[in-house]
């Protein structure tokens, strides 16, 4: 799932959650269940390198990073930080995939410990439905999130 859609998820459950510990938990938790669902991506587990290889990752990954930055904008000129700290933390396990690509894929050489453990082969086995027409799911989540986001802000 691209990150915009992690943030506004985690951020709707940094809203409607009153207890702290558990609204993280679920953050987290959602980023799995979400990339459990078809969504934009490459068949196969190999991440950043396949999907550098394609002109639309990156047409969908600009999109993905200036509708991210501006839904953080909102929530920081708007002071919340608790859903903001939500949607990092809901988005958070794509960043353990950018370091793995960065500092072993990108060289050669593969993970270890935790970060093989979590990444390898728990993150990218639950992604077994990603494809390029994933984009058009992305794309109606993003609006019904949206729709939520902007509902539970207006009331």
């Amino acid at each position: 799932m691209l990150i915009t859609n992690h943030v506004l998820a985690g951020s709707i459950i940094g809203f409607t959650v009153k207890e702290p510990s558990l609204a993280i938990i679920l953050a987290f938790a959602s980023h799995f269940v979400m990339d459990a669902l078809p969504h934009f991506g490459y068949p196969g587990r190999k991440g950043w390198p396949e999907a550098l290889k394609h002109k639309l990752s990156y047409i969908a990954g600009f999109i993905a990073l200036f509708s991210t930055l501006i839904v953080s904008l909102f929530l920081i000129t708007n002071n919340m930080w608790f859903p903001f700290l939500c949607g990092f933390v809901a988005a958070s396990p794509d960043l353990a995939g950018w370091y793995n690509y960065a500092f072993y894929e990108k060289h050669g050489k593969s993970a270890t410990g935790i970060l093989e453990l979590l990444h390898v082969q728990f993150h990218r086995r639950i992604q077994k439905f990603e494809r390029p027409w994933g984009l058009y799911i992305e794309a109606i989540v993003f609006a019904v999130l949206l729709m939520i986001f902007f509902a539970y802000n207006n009331s």
